[in-house]
């Protein structure tokens, strides 16, 4: 469903020469951990430590096939398996679906909703270039409403309420 879907027919979404739509490079994580599906799932680990990340892409000559995500690997440890001999491919999430570099945000939220994917990685000209997550758009969003309150905040009379006054 798009977001005119949802919104209803009489949305009009005006659009300014301008103005242009952010795509989903412009916000997604460039530090992306990448494997080939045949490295250990100990090798892959330790990559995800020193760069503190939570999720490898599984790559096969620059392209993602997989994904492993930190909460598969701790599943992996309670099953007591050698994480040496355990190789990604073994382990990784078969179906991932990338996303070009030239997406809007608003299509990748359809992609991520109809995908039931927390995190999708980025693809330029078919090679892995990034990595977003759920998170990261949930991050966006609040800058982005923050940009809003302080536009409005410099335009408007002061609120004479608290965020304490209305939850308290």
């Amino acid at each position: 469903m798009s977001v005119q879907e949802a919104l209803g027919s009489e949305i009009v979404v005006r659009t300014w020469p301008q103005v242009r739509t952010m795509t989903v490079l412009d916000v997604a994580r460039e530090r992306v951990v990448s494997h080939a599906a045949e490295d250990s799932v100990a090798d892959a680990l330790e990559s995800m430590r020193e760069k503190e990340v939570s999720c490898v892409v599984v790559v096969d000559d620059g392209k993602p096939t997989g994904l492993v995500t930190d909460r598969s690997l701790a599943l992996q440890m309670g099953r007591g398996l050698d994480l040496e001999d355990l190789a990604l491919g073994e382990i990784q999430q078969e179906e991932v679906s990338p996303v070009e570099a030239d997406t809007g945000v608003y299509d990748l939220l359809e992609h991520m909703s109809d995908e039931t994917a927390r995190r999708v990685p980025i693809v330029e000209d078919g090679e892995l270039a990034g990595i977003i997550s759920i998170s990261d758009i949930v991050v966006l969003l609040g800058m982005e409403l923050q940009l809003v309150a302080n536009v409005i905040r410099t335009s408007a009379p002061a609120y004479e309420r608290s965020a304490t006054d209305i939850y308290d």
